[in-house]
């Protein structure tokens, strides 16, 4: 998947579904340091009882994205 650059997304006109979707995205986002989110995360999965988790990080620079989950499964994991 490509995410659009900082320009891109600086340059985008929004509309009110777009501005709908960032809002629900940003309200349901764990954002903080490797071990904030997997404890997060993992209270979730408790107060949810899921079985499964899907995580997303959205960052421009693919690098970075992998850098990010190898963080969280590092602190996921117990390390």
């Amino acid at each position: 998947m490509r995410f659009a650059t900082p320009a891109e997304a600086a340059a985008h006109v929004w509309t009110g579904e777009d501005r709908a979707l960032v809002k629900d995205r940003v309200d349901t986002q764990f954002v903080g340091t490797p071990g904030q989110v997997a404890e997060r995360l993992r209270t979730l999965r408790r107060v949810t009882g899921a079985d499964e988790l899907l995580v997303t990080t959205t960052t421009h620079d693919h690098e970075d994205r992998v850098r990010s989950y190898e963080l969280l499964a590092d602190a996921w994991n117990g390390s």
